[in-house]
């Protein structure tokens, strides 16, 4: 009989999650957002991501995690909607212990990618003190 192997979890208070949006085309045209795009295929999106991640992880041991989903963004002028990626990810202690340098981590893929899409603005929503919960299988 195998015996069961139970979590043990780990509780964090004080962690940090953020939300980056990010357009994939360069400019404001209508047109163009209308157009088919090589980013509208989200596995291209995040083969990118990975491979700038992955530098900045080798660059400063911090691997930045995230959860992406295309979308849209709606704001004045842009009826259609921007094509969009949101990128969320939440620092887990374990791997990431410094606040700042997990921040600035993030940043720095954040303005890569932004320099690769030729993008000129992007944004990114910090939450603070987020409850965390990691459970890992011992």
């Amino acid at each position: 009989m195998q015996k069961e192997i139970a979590y043990n979890e780990s509780n964090y208070d004080e962690v940090e999650s953020f939300e980056l949006i990010l357009g994939y085309i360069p400019g404001y045209n209508q047109e163009e957002l209308g157009s088919q795009h090589k980013y509208d295929d989200v596995e291209k999106f995040n083969e990118l991501y990975y491979q700038i991640a992955e530098k900045i992880y080798i660059e400063s041991d911090i691997f930045v995690t995230a959860i992406i989903d295309k979308s849209r963004a709606i704001y004045p002028g842009c009826y259609q909607g921007e094509k969009v990626y949101s990128v969320r990810g939440s620092r887990n202690p374990e791997f990431a212990e410094n606040k700042e340098e997990y921040r600035k981590a993030v940043h720095k893929v954040a303005s890569i990618l932004a320099d690769i899409l030729q993008q000129t603005t992007y944004s990114i929503t910090w939450n603070n003190n987020v409850s965390y919960t990691y459970f890992k299988k011992e």
